[in-house]
């Protein structure tokens, strides 16, 4: 066989196999939510020939349709659902959204909540300026299923706009807290070009993203 036949089908074999993992990938990510107790998960409009199964501490939980949009995780712990959809073989019916087979729900017993409207610099964030000896600091609300500490994320926190590099770093003595209200303070780094709004992603106990918008734009 021709050498170029074989370098021809080793590449689509590549192409095959990336393809695939992707889509694994996407797949796994889809199917795996994180909440924290006593909240919900969504899945929008819900088919009601579709039923859940999962079990909540030593009693079985069956719920049917847009039921599932309803229900309220109280306990932490990580939830299971076996997904049963009605087959339709109606014409046009492979064009509708459906669920996977199973949907894993994890519940944490953290609940932790970013104060948006009372986020504040320590000096104006200025255009073409270094961000450095700027202090960000932002309310937050800390409730523990167990009454226990909460451990934060110290992930470094991007910022979103139009010519922003600006990352914000979380003070070590923030590492754990516990239940109350807070005010977290992050040293920024970085610079913004342009006369622009801005976006922060703190990412929660969690790590899960809670984005803050600046209500004003950076100034010259």
């Amino acid at each position: 066989m021709p050498k170029l036949i074989l370098n021809f089908k080793l590449k689509n074999s590549v192409l095959i196999t990336v393809f695939a993992l992707l889509f694994l990938t996407n797949v796994y990510s889809q199917n795996r939510m994180v909440i924290s107790y006593n909240e919900k998960i969504n899945l929008g409009e819900v088919s009601k020939d579709t039923h859940f199964y999962f079990s909540n501490d030593s009693h079985k939980v069956h719920l049917k349709g847009n039921e599932i949009n309803s229900y309220s995780f109280s306990k932490p712990g990580i939830y299971t659902i076996a997904v049963v959809e009605k087959e339709n073989h109606q014409k046009g019916s492979c064009t509708e959204r459906h669920l996977p087979k199973e949907i894993v729900v994890e519940v944490s017993r953290i609940k932790m909540i970013f104060d948006s409207d009372a986020i504040f610099f320590s000096s104006p964030i200025l255009k073409n300026r270094s961000t450095e000896g700027i202090v960000l600091s932002i309310p937050v609300s800390i409730q523990t299923f167990d009454h226990r500490e909460a451990k934060l994320n110290m992930t470094s926190v991007n910022s979103a706009g139009i010519g922003t590099n600006i990352t914000a770093t979380l003070d070590n003595r923030f590492g754990e807290l516990p239940e109350g209200n807070h005010v977290l303070q992050y040293a920024l780094k970085g610079l913004v070009t342009e006369n622009a709004y801005l976006m922060f992603d703190f990412i929660d106990a969690n790590s899960l993203i809670q984005s803050v918008s600046l209500t004003k734009p950076v100034i010259n």
